[in-house]
């Protein structure tokens, strides 16, 4: 499916590209909210923790969320990516963020809360194949008896919406449809934002309610099909384009372009995806980081978090090393928690040292100076300042390294959730 960032979707076609603050502001919450407390919330457990214990006993079931310390409408581009779904029969499309962490899709839907008007948003009853869950279903974690299984999202102490658990038919294309697809149906307000412009959120996590769990519980899994991968495009440019693939066969993914690492878990976070980061290298050489500095907070991939944040030791080690090699380079003032920055102006070329990183396994993601590099104008980069585009975790606030979208922009990412590794393909967008 074509795929877009925010600026060049439908639903944001006047809401621009997030400023430079905003995308840190958009960051800062994301992370508070990946490693905020776990805490149960009517019905749906909040967090990336391990399941509470009602909801570990309940065979199969059992919603997990990722919390929120702030609602998402606060931090523009939070939600960054956008493809464009079908839900019901026939379908009703609309522009739907994606994400790795949450732990169940969700959508807007009709009829909207006290009869507010709200124009997008998924009308169940033109749909001939939905159907609510119900009370006592697999599904449903939360004790209650009637006709439909309630949940709500709540960010800190406020309830952002309400909903209940339902299927439905989700089209991706013509040929791609899930038949009885779980989802939350969410009721909000018309002036309601939950999800940064999207109308709704597909869930790619690992969670047992995500299309990726459906994607390989359908069929053989072989080693040229991925439960899904993406590509994120380079700019919000209508030209720039990237692509979400979903339970995609394809020779490459078993040829010499693709570099595998094993997938990892993290007890505390089972909805994500990490991988074992074991070194960095700067224009060709190691930094001097023993593996056990990455072993020992592991690292997640990201896909609503633009910058790559470090384990201190490693983040010093890099940017020690990046700016011995950027030393012919004018300095610029540090740019919020980016300290290593340069002012490109006036300049009409530019040697930046090459950033890779190791994974376990011997895999490495070379990146190249627009993965590495954070331009504050990118449409003009030789009147820009640019600063390394990592930073370092604030431990033990943020208790892991976390690789951030703007390192995998232009790669495609390949989920073999199956197979329990990740690949990286430069290049393909």
């Amino acid at each position: 499916m074509p795929l877009v960032r925010r600026g060049g979707a439908r639903s944001d076609e006047n809401r621009g590209q997030p400023t430079a603050d905003e995308v840190f502001d958009r960051d800062a919450v994301r992370l508070r909210s990946l490693f905020a407390v776990p805490r149960q919330l009517g019905g749906v457990e909040a967090g990336g923790g391990a399941p509470a214990p009602a909801l570990a006993a309940a065979a199969g079931g059992g919603v997990t969320v990722t919390p929120m310390v702030a609602p998402i409408s606060v931090a523009p581009g939070a939600l960054e990516y956008r493809v464009l779904a079908g839900y019901g029969a026939p379908a009703q499309r609309f522009p739907v963020a994606f994400d790795t962490n949450f732990g169940v899709s969700v959508l807007r839907c009709k009829p909207c809360v006290g009869g507010a008007p709200c124009d997008v948003a998924f009308d169940p009853s033109r749909s001939s194949s939905f159907a609510a869950i119900p009370c006592g279903s697999p599904e449903c974690a939360v004790e209650c008896t009637g006709a439909s299984c309630p949940f709500t999202i709540q960010f800190g102490n406020v309830t952002v919406a309400n909903g209940t658990l339902v299927r439905d038919t989700l089209t991706l294309s013509p040929s791609a449809t899930f038949a009885g697809f779980t989802f939350g149906c969410i009721e909000v307000g018309a002036d309601a934002d939950t999800f940064d412009g999207a109308v709704g959120l597909i869930d790619l996590s690992r969670s047992s309610h995500s299309l990726a769990s459906r994607v390989i519980s359908n069929g053989a899994t072989t080693t040229t099909t991925a439960a899904f991968s993406y590509c994120l495009p380079s700019s919000s440019s209508t030209s720039s384009r990237g692509f979400l693939s979903i339970g995609a066969s394809r020779p490459e993914y078993s040829g010499g372009d693709i570099k595998y690492a094993p997938m990892s878990s993290n007890p505390n976070h089972p909805n994500s995806y990490f991988v074992n980061l074991v070194g960095i290298s700067v224009g060709g050489e190691d930094l001097p980081v023993p593996p056990a500095v990455f072993a020992a907070h592991g690292t997640l991939l990201e896909a609503a978090t633009e910058f790559t944040f470090l384990a201190p030791a490693a983040y010093a080690a890099l940017r020690d090393a990046f700016r011995n090699d950027m030393a012919p380079y004018p300095v610029a003032p540090p740019f919020r928690v980016l300290d290593t920055c340069y002012n490109l102006t006036g300049l009409s070329s530019v040697a930046v040292p090459t950033v890779a990183l190791r994974f376990a396994g011997g895999t490495e993601l070379e990146l190249d100076v627009r993965q590495t590099m954070y331009f504050a104008d990118p449409s003009s980069v030789f009147s820009s300042v640019a600063c390394l585009a990592f930073a370092a975790a604030p431990l033990p606030a943020f208790p892991v390294s976390v690789i951030g979208t703007l390192a995998q922009r232009s790669t495609e990412v390949v989920y073999d959730v199956r197979g329990g590794r990740v690949g990286f393909i430069p290049g393909r967008c």
